[in-house]
């Protein structure tokens, strides 16, 4: 079935009962067919539907007091209770009442039946809505367009749009032809699934057949396009709306705002704000917090202050959302003060603070260290029954964490899993970092054990902390076994990964499995970075093994790896300590025609050497980083010191 089969195809004109079921002879076309006058009661219950004040149970007990009368009433002043409770939203009632009306011998009409479809839709339960269209023909009735609205409304809102669309396709053949309220319905549900595109052609098909849209057709076709970040076409379909004499509202300048403000583009959105102004349309609470939020995005938290007090002053009341950007943008900026200030005018505008808020206030302590203030805030939601996340938790921890009180943060790691919060990836990263950097190897190993027990996977950043961890800890054995672990998980690992162990193998002195894991990268179709080339050199240096550094060094170069600094410095140190000082030589010359500068260490050989060797004292000198202040360092303090004099 092809979504897009609606968007053409020929008419043929059918009956539209010939969808579903041969065609039954119709004993209406009216919709409200025409019974007797209806009595003094009835004009009662009539007038009191319609004023819209009535109640289910007053309902319930007209239709009751109607049903037991012994003059029938009108199927019409049925259909008017019928209407007030499907209003009502009591739809299970509306069936109830329905089975009660056939019972007692009370033919529907056709827009009693159609009430019911509209029932069934509401109720999520589109299957029993057919049920009704097969009722309906069954009696005669021939389905409107009111009749398949609805349905396609109900297929739409269960999700099964292609259903929809399908069935909009079979109406087009059989000749029905959609107004601008079906292709609404339609359009709607496209654009909620992302099938832009096709709400794009059935706008243009809808234009072929004469059908004028409506600042909402176009409002959901340019907020689609904007979420699906094609905001050219978005700006072409608002010219096309201008165009067609149709004044944008503010839901669609609002789209426009959030699709420009999701590309980056803060002064593109904010030239809307003049635009609408311009037009006479004025911007509302969602499009204020979009660029409140823009503001604070861009870190630009004064002018997100400023456009808050402009909302206020053209008299938008700022909602919850509006309040907790702000505290959230000041707070991450360290105006804990200032974030307090917004924090208590938003409880004196009678708006409760939520969770978002606290969070967004919590952070922000915990950023600044401020665990003790931290703690308080957090017993105040207690207090005021707001119901912590592991959001909230993890900032707590994260906090003491930063702050070195590791207990502490066990201590709400606990007390999180003992009111029945999970915890998450991001708090078990956050608690193996701390452990793992405060030596309490054990106790990180226990937690990353706890992520299976509590039928969980470690995630790759995890597994990521639990290698670097065990390797700065000298356990490379064990970070080995995890890192075979984690290739049979499926995880790809990244040059770190591979980076860290071999540091791991270097620092242990295992060179050989050093090498073999060197050589694994390339397998894996990862290209070794400068960063692995010096752990390897390095290691191959500080055992000895210069000619194995030099080799890899060459080899770096010739696959297009270029060596730096610390390379040539790694390797020349290398050569000096080993006293095989035309080596070091060698490659100091290399080191120089690259404009490198030899460090401290290195300084430091080669200054020995030129004081034991003058042969090579043109040579050290030079070098850019080597004078003779460096080299005579003594005198040049007596010199200093008499000038000083």
């Amino acid at each position: 079935m092809s979504i897009k089969r609606a968007v053409h195809g020929p008419k043929v004109e059918h009956s539209l009962s010939s969808l579903f079921a041969k065609q039954s002879q119709v004993s209406s076309s009216n919709t409200k067919p025409t019974n007797t006058a209806p009595n003094e009661f009835e004009n009662e219950v009539r007038e009191q539907c319609k004023s819209g004040r009535i109640s289910l149970k007053e309902a319930q007990k007209y239709f009751d007091d109607l049903i037991s009368s012994k003059d029938t009433a009108t199927i019409d002043t049925f259909n008017h209770l019928f209407s007030s409770v499907a209003q009502l939203k009591s739809h299970n009632t509306a069936f109830s009442m329905y089975r009660r009306l056939n019972y007692a011998g009370v033919g529907p009409s056709l827009y009693t039946l159609n009430i019911l479809v509209s029932c069934c839709c509401h109720l999520r339960s589109i299957k029993h809505g057919f049920c009704v269209l097969g009722e309906i023909m069954k009696r005669g009735f021939e389905p409107t367009l009111v009749t398949f609205s609805t349905l396609l409304k109900g297929m739409c809102l269960e999700g099964k749009v292609a259903d929809a669309v399908e069935l909009f396709d079979k109406m087009s053949e059989r000749g029905l032809r959609g107004d601008v309220v079906l292709y609404g319905i339609l359009i709607n549900g496209l654009c909620k699934i992302r099938e832009t595109g096709v709400a794009i052609e059935l706008h243009r098909r809808m234009r072929n057949e004469n059908i004028k849209g409506n600042v909402m057709h176009y409002g959901m076709i340019i907020d689609s396009l904007c979420k699906d970040g094609n905001l050219r076409n978005a700006l072409k379909m608002f010219d096309e709306m201008v165009g067609e004499g149709i004044t944008p509202d503010v839901i669609v300048y609002t789209s426009l705002i959030n699709g420009f403000l999701s590309k980056g583009s803060l002064k593109r959105a904010v030239s809307f704000v003049s635009e609408m102004l311009d037009r006479g349309i004025f911007p509302d609470v969602v499009t204020y917090n979009l660029l409140i939020h823009g503001f604070c995005e861009w870190k630009l938290w004064k002018d997100a202050v400023c456009l808050f007090q402009r909302m206020v002053d053209e008299g938008i009341s700022p909602n919850e959302v509006t309040y907790s950007i702000l505290i959230d943008c000041v707070s991450k900026e360290g105006r804990i003060k200032e974030a307090y200030e917004i924090f208590e005018v938003m409880v004196k505008q009678g708006k409760e603070p939520g969770l978002y808020a606290y969070n967004s206030l919590l952070n922000g302590l915990c950023l600044l260290g401020k665990m003790e203030d931290a703690m308080k805030l957090y017993q105040l939601m207690v207090d005021r029954n707001i119901e912590h996340n592991d959001v909230t938790y993890n900032m707590l921890i994260h906090g003491y964490c930063k702050a070195e009180k590791i207990d502490e943060a066990i201590r709400l790691f606990q007390e999180m899993k003992s009111k029945g919060l999970k915890p998450t990836a991001t708090t078990y990263n956050i608690l193996m970092r701390a452990l793992f950097r405060e030596g309490r190897t054990e106790t990180a190993k226990e937690t990353f054990n706890e992520i299976h027990l509590s039928g969980q996977s470690p995630s790759f950043p995890t597994y990521i902390i639990l290698l670097n961890g065990l390797c700065k800890r000298g356990l490379i054995e064990e970070a080995m076994d995890h890192f075979q672990s984690l290739k049979k998980k499926k995880f790809k690992p990244d040059i770190k990964v591979f980076c860290m162990l071999l540091e791991g193998l270097c620092q242990a002195s295992r060179l050989e499995e050093a090498r073999q894991l060197f050589d694994e990268i390339s397998e894996v179709g990862i290209d070794p970075d400068i960063i692995a080339y010096n752990i390897l050199i390095n290691g191959f240096c500080k055992k000895g093994m210069l000619l194995e550094a030099s080799k890899l060094l060459t080899q770096m170069e010739e696959r297009g790896c270029k060596p730096d600094a610390i390379t040539f410095n790694t390797v020349i140190q290398g050569f000096l300590t080993k006293n095989e000082v035309d080596k070091a030589m060698e490659h100091l010359k290399l080191m120089r025609e690259r404009n490198f500068v030899p460090n401290e260490a290195v300084t430091s050989l080669l200054l020995h050497l030129a004081l034991a060797d003058s042969k090579y004292l043109s040579i050290i000198m030079s070098l850019p980083s080597v004078s003779k202040d460096n080299l005579f360092p003594e005198k040049s303090e007596k010199m200093r010191k008499r000038k000083a004099k």
